[in-house]
């Protein structure tokens, strides 16, 4: 806020009515004329002495306009003469313990995103986590495999001595159904590579989550080789193997009429799983489940081949 003490009125030009034209040059005489027509077609005449009179004294009354100059002391910094006066009193101490605090602001309810904790909330710039994995399918949120027990270590110790395909057993539904499934040997991987990526080339397969959904189901139907139940209701026997060619120390092999070496028959082995053993989508979801929980059990004795304490637990306890 500006003191309008200090604050420059607009100038007024006072007409002088002794002024001796006479030594005034040709220039000044026109000014004075033109000042002269100015004010008579405004009509505004030079103010009277008792109207000045009567200004000065209510600017007296109202506040004085002299400013006394103090000597100001040794340890004390001038103020700045040009910045405006303060028209209010200055707040003590005193006052400001006197003053109620101001009113704290209420907090904002919290959204429901907010109360329902973390899991509905997700961190900003992280990415969202996979739920399962994408080859296998399998559960992320399910725990660790745990470490293999002894009587799967002495299985898996057989398969790698005598170079045969490792079986595992699972029992399903409390053991009222049984499932086993076994390895592959390479030239069987290799056959389901080759005929996937013919599909592919061929356009059959077109993404690349297409393309892994069938090598995993391709894997699946050769893997599974027995699932019956208890009861008797059902029992399904599948050959152990491929082909001859692709493992010879097999005891079954998938066999069909029509054979073109250029393709195979994963497809005539798939329609069969499909149409006599995994007829429904539960029992498909429900094997592929436990298939990949076997595959992960072979993952976790693979890694297991530097362990010291591995073939020790395979040792004859006395």
């Amino acid at each position: 806020m500006v003191d309008e003490n200090y604050k420059a009125n607009s100038p007024e030009l006072e007409l002088n009515a002794n002024i001796d034209e006479s030594k005034l040059t040709d220039d000044e005489r026109k000014m004075l004329s033109d000042l002269k027509t100015s004010r008579a077609e405004k009509g505004i005449q030079p103010p009277a002495m008792a109207d000045v009179q009567m200004e000065d004294s209510i600017i007296g009354q109202s506040e004085p306009t002299t400013t006394i100059m103090e000597p100001v002391a040794p340890d004390k910094i001038a103020e700045n003469i040009s910045s405006p006066f303060p028209t209010t009193a200055k707040i003590g101490p005193e006052a400001l313990d006197a003053a109620p605090p101001p009113p704290v602001a209420e907090a904002s309810p919290l959204l429901k995103s907010e109360e329902e904790g973390d899991d509905a909330v997700a961190d900003a710039g992280t990415e969202a986590y996979l739920e399962s994995c994408p080859h296998c399918g399998w559960d992320l949120a399910q725990p660790t495999v745990v470490d293999p027990t002894s009587d799967e270590k002495m299985g898996f110790l057989h398969s790698v001595l005598g170079q045969k395909t490792f079986i595992q057993q699972y029992d399903l539904f409390g053991g009222k159904v049984v499932v086993r499934f076994r390895t592959l040997t390479t030239k069987e991987m290799d056959v389901i590579y080759n005929f996937v990526f013919k599909q592919r080339e061929t356009g059959v397969i077109t993404t690349i989550q297409d393309y892994w959904e069938k090598v995993n189901r391709y894997r699946l139907y050769l893997q599974l080789v027995h699932l019956s139940a208890t009861d008797g209701s059902f029992t399904h026997t599948l050959p152990d193997s491929y082909s001859r060619e692709t493992n010879s120390y097999a005891t079954d092999f998938w066999q069909f009429p029509a054979y073109d070496p250029e393709m195979g028959y994963l497809e005539q082995i798939e329609e069969k799983v499909l149409t006599e053993v995994l007829r429904t989508e539960t029992i498909q979801r429900t094997i592929s489940t436990y298939c990949a929980r076997f595959n992960r059990l072979v993952s976790k004795l693979e890694v297991m081949i530097d362990s010291s304490d591995f073939w020790n637990e395979t040792e004859q306890q006395s």
